[in-house]
């Protein structure tokens, strides 16, 4: 029999199977960056990108393993136990987090209280999160996501006075006696130090830092000529690079006080106008009158002397007294 090619058999319809699939859409820290011994609230977007609703979920820190992995219905719940929490760990509730139901593109925001193990060392870590739900015909399902999160080991310095740098003036130079500290547990290798201050003059204001071992200090002795009294804050910067090689900086204010320059009092400058100590003249001997009038005679000059000079003390009088010397003659 000859076929006949002009018939069209029909085609199988593909069956569409109604699946819930629970992925999470972001996540954000509430502390940036993070160290060991940070305490962070983690914030995940739950996304329902099925075609079916998801009942009962409930999130597995660390992720989980059923103990039938076809997803037939056991016994037994969910469990936890077996997550990976080495360095990060729930912190007021356990690692499983019930959520509820997420329809079908739907999206819920959950948040959940972590902290770092202050043994991990600096580096990008994932964690595992697992989503444990059931779909409508009361299979449970498992969905694993994996989201990263950084760890830094910033340095933890601290900037001060290392004595008081006391009271400043306008218009002239004074010493900043600055110091950086390390407070860390670990070396720092910090970058150039500076220091800043507006309406002010400053000088060797900046310097390199380096190696700072645990509890050590650098210091730096900027000069600073304020322009301006009243309090003066000083910006000190230091720069450095991260664990992950980014340039950061480390910002620290100090304040000094400053006052206006004392000008000094006329009257202490002396002399009739000043309003000083006017020169009294000085009293003539008779051997000094009989002095100047043979002065006179020979035409070296007979006037009396206008001021007085120290008197300096010298022995040789009679009695043992003080003999004071003559003050300039005209």
């Amino acid at each position: 029999k000859t076929p006949d090619y002009n018939s069209v058999n029909p085609t199988a319809t593909p069956t569409t199977t109604l699946r819930p699939q629970l992925v999470v859409g972001s996540y954000a820290s509430s502390v940036d960056p993070l160290q060991p011994g940070s305490q962070f609230d983690l914030k995940l977007s739950i996304q329902n990108l099925g075609t079916a609703d998801a009942r009962a979920v409930t999130m597995v820190i660390g992720g989980t393993v059923l103990p039938d992995a076809s997803g037939t219905p056991s016994p037994g719940g969910i469990s936890g136990g077996g997550s990976d929490l080495a360095n990060f760990a729930p912190i007021g509730s356990s690692n499983l987090v019930y959520i509820g139901d997420i329809n079908t593109a739907a999206v819920l925001d959950v948040t959940s209280q972590l902290i770092v193990n202050v043994t991990t060392q600096p580096g990008a870590y994932p964690l595992k999160l697992s989503f444990v739900y059931t779909d409508s015909k009361g299979n449970r399902i498992v969905d694993d996501q994996v989201i990263t999160l950084l760890v830094y080991s910033l340095p933890q310095v601290e900037v001060s006075f290392y004595r008081d740098p006391g009271i400043l003036f306008t218009g002239q130079p004074n010493m900043l006696p600055l110091q950086v500290t390390n407070l860390g547990k670990k070396t720092a290798v910090l970058g150039n130090m500076k220091v800043t201050a507006q309406n002010a003059e400053l000088t060797n204001n900046i310097s390199l830092v380096g190696t700072l071992d645990i509890g050590g200090y650098y210091t730096l002795d900027a000069q600073m000529m304020p322009m301006q009294a009243g309090t003066v804050p000083l910006v000190v910067t230091i720069n450095y690079t991260d664990d992950f090689n980014q340039p950061r900086e480390i910002t620290q204010t100090l304040e000094v006080q400053v006052e206006e320059m004392p000008m000094p009092d006329p009257g202490s400058m002396g002399g009739p106008d000043g309003g000083g100590m006017v020169p009294e003249p000085v009293a003539e001997t008779f051997f000094q009158k009989i002095l100047r009038f043979f002065k006179g005679l020979l035409g070296l000059g007979s006037g009396k002397p206008e001021t007085a000079e120290f008197p300096i003390p010298q022995e040789g009088g009679e009695n043992g007294s003080i003999i004071e010397p003559v003050g300039p003659l005209k």
